[in-house]
């Protein structure tokens, strides 16, 4: 799950950070993950 959010905020899908905190309580990535993916530039 984590490369398919990856994948969705690089390529804009994905708004706003809140969005990624919210994946974190639904179980779907770890706060290290979330953490990866905000610092992952968009495109």
């Amino acid at each position: 799950m984590y490369q398919f959010i990856l994948n969705c905020w690089t390529m804009g899908k994905i708004k706003s950070e809140a969005d990624i905190y919210n994946f974190i309580s639904k179980g779907f990535i770890t706060e290290e993950e979330a953490n990866m993916i905000l610092s992952t530039p968009k495109k």
